[in-house]
């Protein structure tokens, strides 16, 4: 009966020994500044010898091989973007000097994740090609308006970065759209413009020269040029209306009708020619315009519609 004591109480004993071996686990959690949760965890070592972490279930915020030295406490911190549905838990094994190890747990309650520090995750925008033809001038156009900034960077690619408490899909604060690639799509060749061959009428002495009468099939055309001005030098487009027997050139060019043309320059004249003497034009026939380079302001930042309901 003593014998059988002696044995139970040595049981007891290595039992107590090594439970004095622990790690008290404390964590608190505030809004963090742009959105989602700054969380504190805070690690007392209850011994006086060095302990090795051997086991992490966040292994991110507290690595396997972290040691906490004689009653050291080391606090430990991380960010939680989506809200918790059940307590946010560490629990570390450790191994102290003696060979004794422990298991021990901390949590925070669901309570204290404030729902007033949620990241609002959006998509990231599409953003236009304007792919002129011609070779080399595919750039992005305007970032549409949304939750965030946006900068075109030297290479030509755009970089659009989430306001605070926004995030893109995938966790992403901020995406580059590469530069993008040009279809060198040839420019149409203008036709061919052969001005009209003005035959001098023949004059047979005595007979006297009738009065000159307009040829009954010629008809009349009138000419119109429109521009849009834009903020900026990007956006300046002009456009010649298009008609049948007129011809419209700039610097000697003949210009392609009822489309968006770029200005690339300050000033651009235009001029309207017949298209052959079958035609005369009435009204104006040379536009000279001006476009202003007054700088664009900032896109309003509002959130897309997402869809939901």
């Amino acid at each position: 009966m003593t014998l059988v004591l002696a044995v139970g109480f040595a049981v007891v004993g290595v039992a107590g020994a090594a439970s004095a071996h622990h790690n008290t686990i404390n964590g608190s959690v505030v809004c963090k500044t742009g959105g989602g949760w700054a969380v504190t965890w805070t690690v007392e070592n209850s011994e006086t010898r060095t302990e090795s972490i051997t086991a992490s279930n966040r292994p991110g915020v507290v690595p396997v091989g972290t040691q906490l030295t004689s009653r050291q406490t080391r606090p430990f911190t991380e960010t939680v973007t989506t809200k918790p549905t059940s307590p946010l838990t560490l629990t570390l094994s450790a191994r102290w000097t003696n060979g004794s190890t422990n298991t021990s747990s901390g949590s925070i309650p669901v309570a204290k994740f404030e729902d007033g520090c949620k990241v609002t995750t959006v998509q990231p925008p599409t953003i236009p090609v304007v792919d002129d033809c011609g070779p080399g001038n595919a750039h992005y156009g305007q970032v549409p308006s949304g939750p965030w900034t946006s900068v075109t960077n030297p290479d030509g690619s755009v970089t659009v970065t989430a306001n605070p408490g926004n995030q893109f899909t995938g966790g992403q604060t901020s995406v580059t759209y590469p530069a993008p690639t040009d279809s060198n799509e040839a420019c149409p060749t203008p036709p061919v413009v052969t001005p009209p061959v003005v035959t001098p009428p023949v004059v047979t002495p005595p007979v006297v020269t009738p009065p000159e009468v307009l040829p009954a099939e010629a008809r009349v055309v009138s000419a119109r040029a429109r521009t849009i001005d834009k903020c900026g030098t990007r956006g300046d487009v002009y456009k010649v209306i298009k008609r049948s027997g007129v011809v419209y050139t700039s610097k000697g060019k003949v210009l392609r009708q009822g489309v968006w043309l770029k200005a690339g320059a300050k000033r651009v004249t235009v001029r309207a020619h017949a298209a052959d003497a079958s035609y005369r034009l009435q009204g104006k026939q040379v536009w000279k315009m001006t476009f202003r380079t007054r700088p664009c302001a900032n896109a309003p930042e509002v959130a897309p519609s997402t869809g939901a309901r």
